[in-house]
């Protein structure tokens, strides 16, 4: 049995700390999440949520059942039990497990009213703000706040200190886009990371809500921004192939999650991004630096896209181009190869063939 308790607020080296502890077979330990003063006030201690979501991958890895000593979203509580446990342990072939809490909340918690979502700066990111811009995008669901989440990805490779230097450089970034487009941006750290030694992948959708969950006093709308087309998503290791059952599933009383872009292919997106004038200075897709590599996988995907697009010069100041004009060709070739094996090579192809994106290379 893993058992979680209330979450109190300290403060911890200038920054606002929300802690929990939590004990799993007689051990205890403490989650916390981390952000500066002034979004500290928004930080919910009266309820667990944040803390149950974060911690359910541990629940699964373990087979242990977990016990809420404190309020729970009632909402939240059945979409676990219900429906997301169901559904983990099925993809996955774990052990269904059961949340148990005797202090469940139907009452909302008084709420700014926000609307959050991710600023990663990727593909995905970039095109939920282009996207939830304008008129058609009602009053109360258009995004007031940025967040970026230190929950597992920049924990994937390298050193610790390569990993707190990747942290800062992205954060640095992706403060610089928001001012631009008027808006704060949230930073949470979190030693999620570090408790769970899992693969983000297979995480992340938890873990990033689970550090959203803790500001159920600011938001009320949050757009997750979806890595896959719902339309041609198969379950499988990635915990985005599931976003657009899971996301509203994890909503509680105070926030309803959406999976964003979730409409439209990797191409599709990427050309709303390439409409959006802010990408081309601040597109960051690059698993490895702030200014895009041009070789790693996902800048080469990124960039023989722009250019079947017809706007990769618009990015030169943010991608070494150089460096993916000397692979270009054979990168084609692997896309060709691979067209009927890899969903997103097949992506990428057909837009090949619809703008004679071959042809028009021959002239």
């Amino acid at each position: 049995m893993i058992t979680i308790y209330q979450p109190e607020i300290v403060n911890f080296n200038g920054k606002v700390r929300l802690q929990a502890k939590f004990e799993i077979a007689g051990i205890s330990n403490v989650l916390w999440y981390e952000t500066n003063e002034k979004f500290g006030q928004y930080m919910t201690t009266e309820r667990i949520d944040a803390f149950l979501v974060g911690l359910l991958w541990l629940g699964l890895k373990k087979g242990q059942n977990i016990m809420v000593k404190g309020p729970l979203s009632e909402r939240l509580f059945y979409g676990l039990n219900h429906h997301i446990i169901p559904l983990i342990a099925q993809i996955y072939k774990y052990k269904p497990i059961q949340v148990q809490c005797d202090n469940l909340i139907s009452t909302p918690l008084p709420n700014e009213g926000g609307v959050g979502t991710g600023l990663s700066c990727g593909i995905d990111s970039l095109c939920t703000v282009y996207e939830h811009q304008g008129k058609s995008v009602p009053e109360h669901f258009q995004i007031t706040h940025f967040t970026f989440f230190n929950t597992g990805s920049n924990q994937m490779m390298g050193s610790k200190q390569w990993q707190e230097k990747i942290f800062q450089e992205r954060v640095a970034w992706a403060k610089a886009c928001a001012a631009e487009l008027g808006k704060e941006l949230i930073v949470v750290d979190s030693n999620i990371n570090e408790l769970l030694k899992m693969s983000f992948v297979r995480t992340h959708t938890l873990r990033n809500i689970s550090a959203l969950l803790v500001f159920q006093k600011l938001f009320h709308v949050y757009y997750y921004s979806s890595g896959y087309q719902t339309l041609h998503a198969k379950f499988n290791q990635d915990s985005a192939s599931y976003d657009a059952i899971s996301l509203p599933l994890l909503s509680t009383e105070n926030v309803a999650f959406y999976s964003a872009g979730s409409n439209f292919s990797r191409v599709q997106k990427t050309q709303m991004v390439s409409e959006f004038n802010i990408s081309y200075n601040y597109l960051n897709v690059c698993l490895f630096k702030i200014k895009n590599c041009g070789r790693c996988l996902k800048c080469k995907r990124t960039l023989l896209t722009l250019d079947i697009l017809g706007s990769i010069d618009k990015y030169k100041h943010v991608f070494n181009l150089a460096a993916f004009n000397k692979i270009k060709e054979s990168y084609i070739q692997d896309v060709i190869a691979s067209r009927n094996s890899d969903p997103l090579f097949k992506d990428i192809y057909e837009e090949m063939v619809r703008r004679k994106y071959l042809e028009r290379r021959k002239e």
